[in-house]
Formats: C-alpha cells, structure tokens, sequence
C-alpha cells in the first residue's frame, strides 16, 4: 500500500533537493545593482533639486530598476527552468509570504513616516489602504507590487520559454521591440490616462521576457560573457555613453528640465539597461571564474540586498532632516552643482553599511521575515 500523499513540508524540501545549482555570479549582481538604486535615491534628493551635474549620472543610475526586473525574472526562470513546482499553489503561497508581509509591514512604516495618521479612524485606513493598493507609501515599493504580478503570471512566462524552445532569438528581438515601443510611448504620452505606469507589469515585460531567456541559457550566457568579456564591459561604456549624450541634448539644446530629460521611460534607457545588466554580470562571472575571494562577505549582503532595498528610504530620509534641521541643506544649495553631486555621492556608500548592518542584526530576529523577505537565519525553509 502506498503511504499518505507528502506534506507542504515534505514538497518543499524535495524542490529545493531539485533546484539548480546556486549562481555566485549573480550575487555580485544583485549587490551592485542595490548600490545603484541607492545612489539614484540619493542624488535625485540632493539639495537643490535635479540639475545638470546630478541629472547626467541619473540617467545611467534608472536603470537599476530595469536590471532587477531582468534578475528578477532570471532567477525565477533559472529555479524551475527544468521542472514546473509540484503544485504552483504551493508556489504562490511561498512567494506571496515572502514578498507580501514585508510589503504590508514597510507600507505601514513608510505611511507612519510620511506623517499619516496612526490612530484608528476612516482616515488612517482609508489612507494606509490605499498606499497598499498602489505602493504610493514610498517611491520604491512599486517594485514589490510589480513582483508580485510577475509571480501571479510565472506559469504563463515558463510556458511561453518551453513552447517557443528553439526560437528564442525571435522572442528576444520580439521583447526588444516591445520594450523600445513601450518606452516610447510612455516618453511621448501616447498612452492616455495611464499616468505613472511604474507600477504595471507591462511597463517591464520586454526585460521580463529577456531575464527568462537568459535563464533558459544560463550556461552558455555564462561561458560566451567570460569569452567576450572585454566586449561587454566596452558595449557598456558605450551605452553609458549614449544615454549621457541624450540626456545633455535634451536638456541643452531642446530645453527641456533636467528631471524629466533624465527620466527613466525613455528608448535609451532600453539600452543602458541591458548594457549595464551584461557588465554586471561578467564582473559576477569574473570573480567566479577568480575563485569567488570574499565568498562569504559577497553572500552575505547578497543575502541582505531585498531588506537593504526595503530599509534605506528611510534612513534617507532621516539624514535629509537631519541636513535640513541643522542648516547644512542650505548650506549645499549655495555650492556649485558638481561638488554637491560628489558629496551626495559620498554618502551612498554610509547608507549601504549601515541599512546592511541593520539588515543582517535583523535576520537573527523573530521579524526577520517581515522587515528583510527572509526566514530566520538558522531556521528551516
């Protein structure tokens, strides 16, 4: 006779005995791509506002955004690459627990942090209800809404890579033309009553397609970026290049403001953001190949990057009253443009450490869970 069906406890530790190998690579990924969203933050809220000297460097720094929706989507593809989840209830379960309560958690911090109303009322809920519905509470809580759509589709995704093996070239250039279009048309307002499509999986589907094949070709990828390394890293330059030398012909010779020549939905952005995704890649590849020196320390704030991401807003914030309270932002706006960016710059590195300290005495708690996106270290998953 055969036994009773296995439990949720069961089915999950026979996924994980299944899933692929780890890829160190993409911790060095993961890692730099969370210093470029800090950055972003940072000089998008230096004093005296966007400008020339602080708008250049974000146009290259907006496509953090993008590389973690081509993570994202990579890891995702590259778990169940080879065998679909026993049950994708099971999947979503797991998915919605990890990304879900610290979504609720940081919305709630975040809204007590914008000044809204603590105590109980219509008022408070009808406000913190609608920062949950729209992850308005904070400017980056977007991307757990949009994750949480990319989960909600993953079968249909690992369906379309299964369905179109062989053809991926096609569907790759397909995503791109899709994702050149959909920026153009945001860049354009040709969409009307969309508003800030931020937070719509479709705004980021081309680059959620191209994660997924990658994944699907993890190995070649892997092996053909170390062989063309060089190439990379100069494809990237050039990209940098490209999207710099837009953002000063918008600003300069069309007129338009810094912010929104520096704005992230825009062609060359499509550009920068693969370009930048590849590079940070073969630097993951090459410290493999190099046998991975600071393996531990590189895991370790792999491990922290989604808590660091919930976590630094705000501390920004509390460092931006603090400048503003003691004079020092009044300070910084009488300097030129360039010698504030450099400060502001300065700082990205302090507000790393400290969220990634806090991150790390954080998963060593019973709130591990809801303030970073992880279990407990030290318990079973």
């Amino acid at each position: 006779m055969s036994g009773p069906p296995p439990g949720a406890a069961t089915l999950a530790r026979q996924e994980r005995a299944r899933a692929p190998a780890h890829l160190g690579a993409l911790d060095v990924v993961r890692v730099l791509t969370v210093g470029l969203v800090i950055a972003v933050h940072v000089l998008a809220q230096q004093p005296g506002g966007v400008t020339l000297s602080n708008g250049a460097p974000l146009i290259v720094l907006h496509v953090s955004r993008e590389v973690f929706f081509l993570l994202t989507a990579f890891v995702l593809v590259y778990s169940r690459r080879d065998r679909a989840p026993s049950s994708w209830w099971a999947f979503w379960r797991r998915r919605y627990l990890l990304i879900g309560a610290p979504y609720v958690v940081w919305t709630a911090v975040y809204y007590a942090a914008g000044g809204g109303p603590l105590w109980p009322g219509s008022r408070a809920l009808s406000g913190l209800a609608r920062d949950l519905l729209t992850g308005g509470a904070r400017y980056h809580l977007y991307f757990l809404l949009v994750t949480m759509q990319l989960y909600l589709v993953f079968p249909l995704l690992r369906r379309l890579l299964t369905a179109t093996r062989g053809r991926h070239g096609w569907l790759l250039a397909a995503a791109a033309v899709y994702q050149a279009g959909c920026y153009t048309a945001v860049q354009r307002g040709s969409v009307p009553g969309l508003g800030d499509p931020s937070a719509y999986l479709p705004s980021y589907l081309g680059f959620v397609v191209a994660g997924g094949v990658a994944a699907w070709h993890a190995e070649a990828l892997m092996r053909r970026t170390f062989e063309r390394m060089w190439w990379v890293f100069a494809g990237c330059a050039l990209a940098v290049a490209a999207g710099v030398g837009v953002f000063f012909v918008r600003a300069s010779v069309l007129r338009q403001p810094p912010l929104v020549a520096g704005a992230v939905f825009q062609p060359v952005v499509v550009v920068e953001s693969v370009a930048v995704a590849w590079a940070f890649l073969a630097c993951g590849v090459a410290w493999q190949r190099r046998g991975a020196p600071g393996r531990r320390l590189v895991r370790s704030a792999s491990d922290a990057s989604f808590g660091v991401y919930l976590a630094h807003p705000l501390l920004l914030q509390g460092l931006l009253a603090v400048a503003a309270a003691s004079g020092l932002a009044a300070v910084a706006q009488r300097q030129p443009g360039p010698l504030v960016t450099a400060a502001a710059t300065a700082v990205v590195p302090l507000i790393y450490l400290a969220c990634w300290v806090a991150v790390a005495v954080a998963l060593r708690t019973p709130l591990s869970l809801p303030l970073t996106g992880r279990a407990r270290r030290g318990t079973r998953q």
